[in-house]
C-alpha cells in the first residue's frame, strides 16, 4: 500500500512537472504560431509549384529561394515553440484563403501562372509580415517572440523581392 501511494505520488510529480513544462500557449501565440505555420507550409506549396510550372526563370528562382526560406523558417518556429517547453502543434491545415490562392494558381497557365503567382506572393508576405510585425511587438516575450523579431526582416525582404519581379514583369 505505501509501495502503491509513493508511485502514485512519484507519477503525479511527473505529471505535474510535464505540465509545467508544457505550458499552454497564451491565445496570441497560439494564433501565431498557427498562421505563422501556415504561411511557411503556403509558401512551400507554391513555391514549389511554381518551380514546376513557372516559364520566367526568374520567377523560378524566387520560388526555389522561397522553399528553402520557408523551410527554414519553420524550423526556427519548432525550435523556439522548444525552447519556450511547448510541445509543437501538429501542422495546421492551410486557411480557405489559401487553398483558393493554391487552387488558382494551379488553373493558371504560362504568363498568367507567373503574374497570378506573383500576385499571390505580393499579398500572402504583406499578410505575413503583418501577423510577424505585430507578434514581434507585442507578443508574449521569450523565445517565439523572438523568432518574430528574427523573421520578420526575412519577410520584408520576400515582399520586397516580389513586389520587385511583379514590377518588372508589369504586375
Amino acid at each position: 500500500m505505501i509501495r502503491r501511494l509513493a508511485l502514485a505520488g512519484i507519477a503525479a510529480a511527473s505529471l505535474a512537472g510535464a505540465a509545467h513544462a508544457q505550458p499552454a500557449p497564451d491565445p496570441m501565440t497560439a494564433d501565431f504560431i498557427t498562421k505563422a505555420a501556415q504561411s511557411d507550409e503556403f509558401e512551400r506549396r507554391e513555391g514549389r509549384l511554381a518551380e514546376q510550372h513557372a516559364h520566367n526563370p526568374h520567377v523560378r528562382q524566387f520560388a526555389r529561394e522561397m522553399v528553402a526560406a520557408h523551410t527554414q523558417t519553420t524550423i526556427g518556429l519548432k525550435a523556439a515553440v522548444h525552447r519556450a517547453g511547448m510541445t509543437a502543434p501538429p501542422m495546421p491545415p492551410l486557411s480557405d484563403a489559401q487553398g483558393q490562392m493554391i487552387a488558382a494558381l494551379r488553373g493558371a497557365h504560362g504568363g498568367d501562372f507567373d503574374r497570378t503567382y506573383m500576385d499571390q506572393q505580393v499579398q500572402a508576405h504583406q499578410e505575413a509580415l503583418g501577423g510577424m510585425q505585430g507578434y514581434a511587438q507585442s507578443g508574449h516575450p521569450g523565445p517565439i517572440r523572438d523568432a518574430a523579431q528574427k523573421t520578420a526582416p526575412l519577410v520584408q525582404h520576400h515582399l520586397d523581392m516580389a513586389k520587385a519581379l511583379q514590377g518588372h514583369m508589369g504586375g
